[in-house]
């Protein structure tokens, strides 16, 4: 066991950690789209060396938050338009295929996590929790699918999925000031089709889910170039 080299496991923990922080900062906002993050400055600014650092932004660029320019310096991604597009369309791929699978294999303990998702989603406070929760309602579906390849495509797209839920909750909020009940209610009535093993319904409703994206965007101009500076 000695020769695992406990060293390596928490530099691989911190990388994990800085990968998490910054991952977070983007998807909040905070880290604006093309904004530079060179290693040096980041890793004073977060207290470690730049090779945890260097390998946090490796695992963004796969995830597909961050890219790096032809100088080598590693940039937040920029999303727009036809980005976003391209995710809502790998959703209408996914999800009402998803949707309908689940319907004949729902177990009693998915149906309870996914209805636990629910109730946090009533209770939610946060904007940032109610992007949370909306994702991980999704994930639990295609999980509940138990169809692990097309669990592994959604969740290479994760990450951007939510970066993208985020700034549309954002927007929506400016607006309406009823994200968290809008998506509770389409959650929630999605999930009554599961659990009512209606697949037909419950492809249909997973389908209305993932076109909203395509009206929101369009809408509420929320991918502008200037959207999130003005934010």
């Amino acid at each position: 066991m000695t020769a695992l080299q406990p060293v390596r496991l928490l530099r691989t923990t911190m990388s994990a950690t800085v990968c998490a922080h910054l991952r977070e900062q983007i998807i909040a906002g905070r880290l604006k789209p093309g904004e530079a993050l060179p290693e040096a400055r980041l890793g004073a600014l977060l207290g470690v060396s730049r090779v945890p650092v260097r390998e946090a932004l490796a695992l963004l660029e796969r995830e597909g938050l961050v890219t790096f320019d032809r100088r080598g310096t590693a940039r937040v991604c920029v999303l727009g338009p036809e980005d976003v597009r391209e995710l809502g369309l790998m959703r209408l791929a996914l999800e009402p295929v998803a949707a309908r699978l689940t319907c004949e294999r729902l177990t009693p303990e998915m149906e309870a996590e996914i209805e636990d998702n629910l109730r946090s989603l009533h209770r939610a406070k946060a904007l940032a929790d109610v992007t949370r929760l909306d994702l991980e309602f999704h994930r639990l579906i295609l999980r509940a699918s138990g169809n692990g390849r097309l669990l592994a495509a959604w969740e290479g797209l994760a990450a951007q999925f939510q970066l993208v839920m985020a700034r549309l909750h954002r927007a929506v909020e400016r607006r309406t000031r009823e994200t968290r009940t809008s998506t509770h209610r389409a959650h929630a009535e999605l999930f009554a089709a599961l659990v009512g093993g209606d697949p037909d319904r419950a492809e249909a409703l997973a389908r209305k889910h993932a076109t909203s994206w395509f009206t929101e965007w369009e809408t509420l101009h929320a991918f502008q170039a200037n959207e999130e500076a003005s934010a």
